[in-house]
């Protein structure tokens, strides 16, 4: 058994994207400005400035712009399996397993590590993974993104003491057989993305548009969880996770500047300790008796959060609206035999 390594990981996976090849373009929101035209001769695409598809085309403006006009409506050539999807994992891990003298064993690992993607899975929208992506199938850069489940630090730890106690037979059997547990588990939040209204309502059929982003720290650094005030029925200032001012939604007929998810903007981070202490009385050679009592998240942390609130629209968008985490003790006695 090693008492503590170092290793260090590179993991690259190439994936499948499931892309709309006749989503709608910038050419096409810009010409949306002309609600409801139609195009159905030569003489209407000359009138609008644009060409004229093909002879005996008759659908919509929208229609005529977007690639492969014959495909008419809104809706989008599939193409599954197109190997545009990749993600990249790194880290560097440092494990410590070790047993000391008088009772005291630990085991405790810390991983560094980044990834990024463009995709969750392999799996198909279909099956709740890729939903809303790309966002414009024409400038698929902007879907290189910290993955939703990156979490740059992560920290565990198990602790265990057998408290050490040599005395007369009355006094051992009091003060004797007592241990001590702890696990121990600190991770980074996940990234934050956020979302946009519509650059088209009713026929946009490109992904959920995102907002506008200015330079700057989008995160308030006024914002301390101890000052979260629960009530939050004024909106308080106090509870401004976000600088919700460099955060805005686009103009009509454009699609936001802002990508899927950023490293720099995170949820709350989790931090929880459980810990237990137990007794073991020997009735007989053969017969034990262990009593344990257990305290789950013993210092009884509470962990902020801030999801459904990352919309632009929303009137809450940008604060931390929940909080959750409570202590639990529980007790028990096992009989063995």
């Amino acid at each position: 058994m090693q008492p503590a390594t170092i290793e260090g990981l590179r993991f690259v996976r190439f994936a499948q994207f499931v892309v709309g090849l006749r989503q709608g373009t910038p050419p096409v929101l810009g010409h949306q400005v002309i609600d409801g035209a139609k195009v159905c001769s030569a003489s209407d695409a000359a009138a609008l400035g644009i060409a004229y598809p093909y002879p005996g085309f008759c659908a919509t403006l929208a229609s005529a712009l977007r690639p492969y006009p014959q495909v008419q409506g809104s809706s989008v050539v599939t193409d599954y399996g197109a190997p545009l999807g990749f993600s990249t994992h790194e880290a560097l891990q440092a494990t410590v397993n070790r047993e000391f003298q008088n009772g005291l064993s630990v085991y405790a690992n810390y991983t560094r590590s980044k990834t990024l993607a463009n995709v969750q899975s392999s799996l198909a929208p279909g099956n709740g993974d890729n939903a809303n992506r790309p966002m414009d199938y024409y400038n698929l850069r902007l879907e290189k993104a910290p993955a939703e489940y990156d979490q740059p630090n992560a920290f565990k730890a198990h602790i265990a003491y057998q408290i050490p106690f040599h005395g007369r037979h009355r006094l051992q059997e009091i003060f004797g057989n007592w241990s001590v547990s702890g696990i121990l588990n600190y991770f980074s939040g996940t990234p934050l993305g956020f979302t946009a209204p519509s650059p088209l309502s009713g026929s946009w059929n490109g992904a959920v548009n995102r907002p506008n982003i200015a330079a700057g720290n989008p995160i308030n650094p006024s914002f301390k969880s101890a000052n979260f005030d629960m009530s939050n029925t004024s909106k308080s200032a106090a509870d401004d996770y976000l600088n919700r001012s460099l955060l805005s939604a686009p103009a009509s007929l454009t699609l936001g500047t802002a990508a899927r998810l950023y490293s720099i903007v995170r949820g709350f981070p989790t931090k929880n300790e459980d810990l237990a202490i137990q007794k073991s009385v020997f009735v007989t050679e053969k017969v034990r008796v262990q009593l344990r009592g257990e305290f789950l998240n013993g210092f009884n942390r509470h962990a902020l959060s801030i999801s459904q609130t990352t919309s632009v629209t929303s009137g809450s968008f940008g604060q931390a609206t929940g909080v959750s985490g409570n202590r639990q003790i529980q007790i028990s006695a096992r009989f063995d035999f």
